[in-house]
């Protein structure tokens, strides 16, 4: 059981479970199910290392850039190598684009986690404005025409990721699952949690602390404003100014929720793509899924925690079409997660088809949902909010927890799967 309570003397929320009450002054429990809290352990540590990388590539110092990243036959922290942290403009691979330095370029892009198609934030340098360029249309503003062809050869391997639609349930933990959330905690720490994480928490009850500085902190709402408005100006301008333009706390958090549903500016197919190529080993995220980073950090949060959106336990449709092998995992009786934010309707006439990217197929399936479990993980009505509130959209936290109770085939070949919500 998953609920928050209100601490009157204290002025802040907690949130508790069934075998875990998180406050500075409450006793902590240990939890049922023991879980490996590297990552939260890491937050802070990466925090460092993700700085540190980022201003030695400025400065030109690539031995401290390799003992941070490693090399590519000796990989250390790669997941590091796309990250453009708050308060900077460039990554790594900008800055060699910068020093003019073959060498190092052809190293970094050797990397399977490189991505050249990672674009800089909202800037302007000796070129001139480089909004949103890649690295090598910024080659080409500085005129150094020997880079351009290592650049434009590039083999993007980080696009050839395999996809899962699903992750298996059976030792799945979110502290290890989500190094999307993880490594954008500790790419913006100064903007979404100042101080030293406690390691002991798990990443669920960390995201619910900021939740609660958000609503108890006058100026700490609008530093988090600023970074997820700023960050995502390199995959979605409007969306940035969409965001910027919130003159309180609750317009921010309306608007975090309303840009997610309007069909045109694809954030969408953005969010769900940087929560669904998370991995517990070897991650590898695109430049566009660590600028989508605040941006999913805070929708996340506000579909667990925030109480204007209230959690629905009726039955929810989802329809979706998949290739055969990406249904075939959808078996009787198996478990598993849904690694990104779920959207679902309360009318299954109100469910819509879509290819589902990096499992681009044409078998339609209909999924039936059973939300009467008390769960964390319930759906939320973000009607209110929403562009299109006669959809009757539900929508689902990262990390939703599902039984498949049954299965069938319609008489135009249809496929209709039956799924239980897990509790906690």
């Amino acid at each position: 059981m998953f609920w928050i309570e209100k601490d009157t003397v204290r002025r802040q929320y907690i949130i508790c479970d069934h075998n875990i009450c998180i406050n500075n002054k409450v006793e902590k429990k240990r939890s049922h199910i023991i879980c490996f809290r590297a990552k939260l352990h890491a937050i802070d540590k990466d925090a460092v290392d993700v700085n540190r990388l980022v201003e030695a590539a400025k400065f030109g110092n690539w031995k401290i850039v390799w003992s941070i990243i490693g090399t590519h036959d000796n990989v250390k922290k790669a997941y590091l190598i796309n990250a453009i942290p708050e308060n900077r403009r460039w990554g790594v691979l900008q800055q060699a684009v910068y020093w003019r330095n073959q060498d190092v370029l052809k190293e970094l892009l050797q990397f399977d986690a490189c991505d050249s198609y990672t674009r800089v934030k909202k800037c302007k340098s000796e070129c001139g404005a480089t909004d949103r360029m890649i690295a090598g249309e910024i080659a080409k503003a500085y005129k150094y025409n020997e880079l351009a062809p290592i650049l434009s050869e590039h083999a993007n391997r980080i696009n050839q990721q395999s996809i899962p639609t699903l992750q298996p349930y059976e030792k799945y933990c979110d502290d290890t699952s989500m190094p999307l959330l993880t490594l954008t905690l500790a790419s913006y720490k100064k903007a979404f949690h100042p101080t030293p994480i406690d390691p002991n928490k798990s990443i669920t009850s960390v995201l619910f602390d900021i939740y609660n500085d958000l609503c108890t902190d006058n100026d700490r709402w609008k530093k988090v404003q600023e970074v997820v408005a700023d960050s995502v100006f390199a995959v979605c301008e409007i969306m940035s100014k969409e965001i910027s333009f919130c003159e309180d706390r609750e317009t921010f958090f309306g608007r975090v929720v309303h840009v997610y549903t309007i069909e045109e500016n694809s954030i969408y197919t953005h969010l769900n793509m940087a929560f669904r190529r998370q991995r517990a080993t070897d991650y590898r995220p695109t430049g566009d899924d660590l600028a989508m980073g605040p941006y999913c950090v805070m929708y996340q949060i506000l579909l667990l925690f925030w109480t204007e959106l209230e959690a629905e336990s009726q039955t929810t449709y989802r329809k979706m079409k998949l290739r055969k092998e990406d249904l075939d995992l959808y078996k009787v009786g198996t478990c598993f997660v849904w690694q990104s934010i779920v959207s679902s309707a309360l009318r299954q006439e109100g469910a819509k088809a879509f290819p589902t990217k990096g499992s681009s197929g044409g078998i339609d399936v209909m999924y039936t949902i059973d939300n009467s479990a008390i769960s964390k993980w319930r759906p939320r009505n973000i009607e209110k909010e929403s562009e299109f509130d006669k959809e009757k959209e539900r929508t689902y936290p990262a990390g939703a927890r599902f039984r498949v109770t049954g299965r069938r085939t319609g008489l135009k070949n249809e496929v209709y799967v039956e799924l239980q919500l897990l509790p906690n």
